[in-house]
């Protein structure tokens, strides 16, 4: 087959929430993304599809393929993401979608170009192999499931307090950053973009939970929700302790108050996910009672 590969348009929004929803198996399930949900992705700051994402589209009109650019440019990367519908591999389509994403990434002057891809996807881990790319993290889904969980137990003088909109948004973009630094793949955000993150439909502020000291922040944990008719999942999606903080027992507490909160809204599970190399994180999660789901492979390819 024979498929067009052009740059994205907002009348295909639709389209590719079904392309997103099929290519990584989540149809049927609570982690569906509905049009407005991937509608408020796309219109993320960051994102500007109209220029960073390309579509495969048959010559019947139908979308089978996309691939998404993130670019990085103060940490120099770019990210790729997207994926080809299963009846129409093996024929190209993926290969081409790789290469126009990578002639776009070329013109943005970053040093590296990483892509993610399940480590079950045969497919895509041997293309991109054979276009230069080398596997360099292992990353985990987690999930846990109707657990015990330990009592937050805070240090003297320590609170926890919720996100509050039009009020919190520089302090939880300073935090973020602060406290994930030095991790690798981070790329600082600024407050327009968190600003938008936080008003999206998988946000609700209360489920942003900060843990304080007087008027300073030591952590928190930034939670999502996606419901539908098949269910309610919860996401632990950015937690983490500020570097002043580190060493005083905070790293459970800013875990599992995200943890209760998704609790107390009746999800069916929560999930996130972990670099494999990140020993303490691991056994924190597994003596929390999450267990690995899902096994990604990160690539990379060095563009200067």
């Amino acid at each position: 087959m024979t498929a067009k590969i052009r740059q994205f348009r907002w009348d295909d929004a639709e389209q590719v929430t079904g392309l997103f929803n099929t290519i990584n198996g989540i149809v049927g399930t609570e982690k569906e993304f509905s049009h407005e949900l991937m509608s408020q992705t796309l219109a993320h700051p960051s994102c500007r599809p109209e220029v960073n994402c390309f579509v495969a589209e048959s010559p019947e009109g139908q979308l089978v393929g996309y691939a998404l650019v993130s670019p990085e440019i103060p940490i120099g990367r770019a990210v790729g993401s997207g994926g080809v519908l299963e009846e129409h591999r093996n024929s190209g389509v993926g290969r081409s979608l790789l290469g126009r994403i990578s002639e776009h990434v070329e013109n943005l002057g970053v040093a590296v170009f990483h892509i993610q891809a399940s480590l079950d996807s045969q497919h895509a881990r041997h293309m991109l192999a054979s276009e230069g790319f080398v596997h360099v993290k292992d990353y985990w889904q987690m999930r846990w499931e109707n657990g015990t969980l330990p009592a937050i137990s805070l240090p003297d003088g320590y609170g926890l307090r919720t996100f509050e909109l039009d009020q919190d948004e520089a302090e939880l973009t300073s935090i973020q950053n602060a406290a994930f630094g030095e991790h690798w793949g981070f790329n600082p955000n600024t407050v327009e973009e968190i600003a938008a993150r936080v008003r999206m439909n998988s946000t609700a502020p209360d489920g942003i939970i900060f843990i304080s000291n007087g008027e300073s922040l030591a952590g928190f944990n930034w939670t999502l929700r996606n419901e539908n008719e098949n269910g309610s999942v919860g996401f632990v999606a950015m937690t983490g302790v500020h570097p002043n903080y580190r060493g005083k027992g905070l790293g459970t507490a800013v875990v599992v108050t995200g943890m209760e909160y998704l609790r107390e809204q009746g999800v069916d599970g929560i999930e996130l996910e972990v670099d494999s190399t990140n020993t303490p994180a691991v056994e924190l999660y597994r003596k929390l009672g999450f267990k690995p789901v899902h096994h990604t492979v990160w690539y990379e390819k060095q563009i200067r």
